[in-house]
């Protein structure tokens, strides 16, 4: 299975966890979150982004990331769907996941879009060395996402 990634950093040890909190984790664990299509992957980008129109961010990749078929633990049954302001819930789940290192993917719902959900990925899990970066390619913000009219 491929799985999909907007960052500014061709890795994959989930470092980026360690310095900020998500919705799915607190601060100081790794973790990668993904989406199933590059679409996806740019919304997820897109929320978070704080810049002016004009300000077009640079230096972001593409990333592909091919994943076991069969290594997918699923999240959404779970009382705190994605889109609930839960943010407590969501992370002691989360947390729980990785701490318990049971599956290498953990399916959670969309906080964006409903219907649509993202992919954890736990680096710790002894499966890892089976996630391969396939795809890193440039990425290039189109203008008219950000209000910008050429």
């Amino acid at each position: 299975m491929r799985l999909w990634r907007l960052s500014r950093h061709a890795s994959l040890d989930g470092r980026g966890g360690l310095f900020a909190a998500g919705r799915w984790h607190s601060q100081g664990r790794p973790v990668l979150y993904t989406a199933t299509s590059p679409s996806g992957a740019l919304v997820e980008v897109l929320v978070h982004l704080d810049v002016e129109p004009q300000e077009i961010p640079d230096g972001y990749r593409l990333l592909g990331v091919d994943v076991p078929d069969d290594a997918m633990n699923d999240a959404r049954g779970e009382p705190m769907v994605g889109r609930s302001p839960n943010l407590d819930g969501s992370r002691a789940l989360g947390d729980a996941w990785l701490r318990g290192c049971d599956s290498l993917l953990c399916r959670v719902p969309s906080a964006i879009i409903s219907h649509t959900d993202n992919v954890l990925i736990n680096p710790a899990h002894p499966d890892m060395t089976k996630v391969v970066l396939s795809i890193d390619e440039p990425f290039t913000f189109d203008g008219r996402l950000l209000g910008v009219v050429e």
